[in-house]
């Protein structure tokens, strides 16, 4: 122990800088590992995360034993290594965003950093060519990676800070770059200071071990963010139809109401005043909610079994998502049964919309094994009536619409009455 302690204190500042950040990615490559057996959709994006913590470990070290005693072979493998690494980041964020894989660039720099270090290792000529190469390359890599996460943070994702993000690649593409600029504008400066064992000094060497270890957590903030998002959309979406479920939509629901009432104390009524008839308000002021129920759901899951049903939930849940608007909300709202949320619609647009609904159920058959089966929906339609109104009667009137369209035969639309709940007429 006291060997390798002395031997420690042989290097300088900057080789143990290095060191440092060859240490950080060791110490993260296991975590990797773990991430890349238990994540869920992300395990590609993981493993070439843990090729990237990999590589950069070992290509870091071998460029440092390259420079303290020196080995020339050891440094151009360390290069090799660490620029291969910075591909597999990238490969990562493409398999991490769903990005396409473009094979012939990394190809293209993977086999140029290859020569420049077989070069440099068989004459020490060519130094500052692959130094200046090697650096523009593996700048370029972590400037493409850096750009994919921008575009990635802000845009598809949607999340703030894409910049913020991008940051650590950037600072670690800008420093790549300088160095590079410095081998071609003053080669001897970069041959000596390669002769000295060092490579960016002690101060180059510290901003890499930070921008490493938030380049680590930028990565690790894109998966817990991902995670988090998941968790988020299977505690409101239903599992087998991907619609929202009751939870979510009885938040809608309020939501809502508050926006409606909100419109009719600003007085955004029809021209029947606060008495107007269902309908006649201002759309902007008014929602409509539908009440949807399969036909004859019980006896489909009898007679073919529970996969069939379920075909037919997903059938049905994909048949409607089509129908709608963008400003229209669809829930699975128990069993066989779904709620639509129109808001800023009059009760003549819902039945419309409703009307068409059922006709194109009835045009689209579900397919079992080949087998097309036709179905049919009933539809339960209940408007808003006002600021005396309520959720809770909204949807018994909508519900009690849906049975009125089964009693009535099914494979049809039934409005409700329209009257005012009796609780209403007390506080009027």
């Amino acid at each position: 122990m006291d060997w390798l302690a002395l031997r420690f204190l042989d290097f300088n500042a900057s080789e143990v800088g290095l060191l440092l950040v060859a240490l950080q990615y060791a110490v993260l490559l296991p975590a990797w590992v773990v991430a890349a057996l238990v994540l869920p959709g992300d395990r590609v994006a993981a493993r070439w995360w843990a090729a990237y913590a990999g590589g950069s470990a070992l290509g870091l070290g071998l460029i440092v034993l390259g420079m303290h005693e020196p080995h020339a072979p050891a440094r151009a493998l360390g290069n090799v290594l660490v620029v291969g690494a910075t591909l597999a980041l990238q490969r990562g964020v493409w398999a991490f965003t769903g990005q396409p894989v473009w094979r012939w660039p990394h190809g293209a720099v993977l086999v140029v950093t290859v020569l420049l270090s077989v070069m440099a290792m068989l004459s020490a000529a060519w130094v500052p060519a692959r130094i200046a190469g090697v650096s523009a390359l593996w700048g370029s890599v972590y400037l493409w990676a850096a750009i994919d996460v921008w575009r990635h943070v802000g845009q598809t994702a949607q999340l703030r800070w894409g910049a913020l993000h991008a940051m650590p690649m950037l600072l670690a593409a800008a420093m790549l770059y300088a160095r590079g600029l410095r081998a071609v504008l003053s080669p001897e400066t970069v041959m000596q200071e390669v002769g000295q064992n060092t490579v960016l000094g002690l101060g180059s060497a510290i901003t890499g071990l930070v921008a490493a270890l938030v380049l680590q957590m930028v990565l690790v903030s894109l998966v817990v963010s991902r995670l988090v998002g998941r968790l988020e959309r299977l505690s409101r979406h239903d599992a087998l139809t991907g619609l929202l479920n009751r939870r979510a939509m009885d938040e809608l629901l309020v939501q809502e109401e508050q926006r409606v009432r909100r419109l009719w104390g600003n007085g955004a009524r029809g021209p029947g005043g606060p008495a107007a008839q269902p309908g006649a308000a201002n759309p902007t002021g008014q929602m409509v909610v539908l009440m949807i129920d399969i036909d004859h759901f019980k006896r489909l899951n009898d007679s073919l079994g529970h996969a069939a049903g379920d075909r037919a939930l997903q059938h049905l849940a994909s048949v409607m998502g089509g129908q709608l608007r963008n400003i229209d909300h669809l829930a699975r709202w128990g069993g066989e049964e779904f709620l639509a949320l129109l808001p800023a619609t009059t009760g003549d647009e819902a039945m419309a919309l409703a009307q068409g609904l059922c006709e194109r159920v009835r045009s689209l058959p579900v397919v079992l094994d080949s087998t097309r089966m036709p179905l049919t929906a009933s539809v339960g339609v209940a408007e808003w009536l006002g600021p005396n109104d309520r959720l809770d009667d909204l949807l018994s009137r909508a519900d009690a619409a849906l049975y009125q369209a089964k009693r009535d035969g099914r494979d049809q639309v039934s409005r409700s009455a329209g009257l005012v709940p009796l609780h209403a007429l007390k506080t009027a």
